[in-house]
């Protein structure tokens, strides 16, 4: 039986909770508009292209470049030890969405490094169970 690592409990609100349900299916969707097609991150309740109120939560391919990243330094939370990297990764689909890579060291990094998405159960701090989205690089053979 593996270990299950605690991590801070997500403040679920009106718009993601959505997202929290998907991930813990290990699915990766995202809000599409219905109007226009656009596909955005973070969820809101209407399309910043169009302002349909109009979307469905498409299923997103997992596979991005990262555009960016910061390396965090100072430790924020006592479940997540400093240092640990988050990167900007730009979808396949376009959303820019951030999230922890792993099994990846800084000097690994570089702008439109292939990664794909996995997921990692983890125990909120509140006691219960759920599943986080994270990043690993694309040559990584831990199967997704």
């Amino acid at each position: 039986m593996s270990v299950v690592p605690e991590r801070p409990a997500p403040i679920i609100g009106l718009y993601d909770a959505p997202l929290w349900s998907f991930a813990a299916n290990n699915e990766l969707r995202l809000q599409r508009c219905n109007s226009c097609k656009h596909v955005r991150y973070f969820p809101t309740g209407y399309c910043p292209v169009c302002l349909s109120e109009d979307h469905e939560w498409a299923l997103m391919s997992g596979k991005g470049r990262v555009a960016s990243w910061c390396v965090f330094h100072k430790q924020y939370f006592p479940q997540i030890p400093a240092p640990y990297i988050v990167v900007m990764v730009e979808l396949e689909e376009g959303p820019i969405v951030p999230a922890n890579i792993i099994n990846c060291q800084e000097e690994e990094l570089k702008i439109g490094l292939s990664v794909h998405v996995v997921f990692e159960d983890v125990l909120w701090n509140d006691g219960t169970r759920g599943k986080i989205f994270q990043w690993r690089k694309e040559s990584d053979p831990v199967s997704r």
